[in-house]
């Protein structure tokens, strides 16, 4: 039972993790330069709108066991806000655990992140994370100030009445424009992600910064339960998982540029996920039902 807490905590944060880019190699030395994920002074135009949704369904695999199961579902949504009077997205992402992880598991997971973004050069000003697993209940506050060049993060345990903060630090001098866990995967949707290219980012998590190395390998056609698409795959070096796992995101190569798949080998198996749901204004895929 503890193997199967374990997976319960695991799965659905990883996927996350993983559908925004991040894994924990050191960069490997090249001779050629990355360009910046992010550039500073330039601004970028979107290809998500306002209202757009993207669902996914998680599958885990552990090292002994077989077949894979399904672990849970992760939803996708973002608008356009304001914050500190500037015009901003605004970019949600709900974890929950579902088939049979929950029955081994004998515990239900909810995640909730928000991340805030400006509006025209996507740097991160803001990503709220609330993880509900059983009993733990933890909400994690990043904010990044551009102007003095700092950097805010609060860990608190709500489950705790008063809440009992665990961790609270302020950084001093931010590397430059900053992306988080959540708004990573949107960021790597401005570029038009050509064979042979590679991004260089920098993110933010639970107040450390670390390098992000997005390579982009091939084209290639992926058949999903929603249909078929063309897309581009990406290998990402750099972030939060351990060193010697692989994490590839294949993204299509239509105008919308949407993240349709993902798989990473992690330290108790592999993890994959597929799209399973898109609304984007008039372009909508869904399924009936998903098991």
């Amino acid at each position: 039972m503890a193997g199967s807490r374990r997976w319960t905590r695991l799965s659905p944060a990883l996927p996350l993790i993983l559908t925004s880019a991040l894994l924990c190699l050191p960069l490997p030395a090249r001779s050629e330069t990355p360009r910046p994920l992010l550039d500073r002074g330039t601004r970028y135009s979107a290809p998500f709108q306002t209202g757009e949704k993207l669902r996914y369904e998680v599958n885990w695999k552990p090292l002994f066991a077989s077949p894979a199961f399904k672990a849970g579902e992760l939803a996708f949504t973002v608008k356009r806000s304001r914050y500190r009077k500037r015009p901003a997205w605004t970019i949600t992402m709900e974890a929950v655990s579902a088939g049979r992880l929950v029955e081994v598991a004998k515990i239900s997971v909810r995640n909730r992140f928000e991340s805030i973004i400006d509006a025209r050069n996507f740097h991160s000003y803001r990503i709220f994370r609330e993880h509900r697993e059983g009993k733990r209940k933890r909400d994690l506050l990043s904010v990044f100030d551009y102007r003095s060049d700092t950097a805010f993060f609060r860990d608190l345990d709500v489950s705790k009445d008063p809440p009992r903060e665990l961790h609270s630090r302020t950084s001093d001098g931010m590397p430059g424009p900053v992306t988080d866990l959540l708004s990573a995967i949107y960021v790597a949707r401005l570029h038009r992600l050509e064979d042979g290219s590679r991004y260089r980012a920098h993110l933010a998590d639970r107040g450390k910064f670390k390098d992000l190395l997005v390579r982009v390998e091939e084209t290639e056609r992926v058949e999903l339960r929603i249909g078929a698409f063309d897309t581009v795959r990406l290998r990402v070096e750099g972030g939060i998982l351990s060193q010697g796992r692989t994490l590839r995101v294949w993204y299509s190569r239509d105008p919308l540029r949407v993240p349709v798949k993902f798989e990473a080998e992690v330290k108790f198996g592999r993890i994959y996920g597929e799209l399973i749901g898109l609304e984007a204004g008039a372009v909508g895929r869904s399924l009936i039902r998903s098991r």
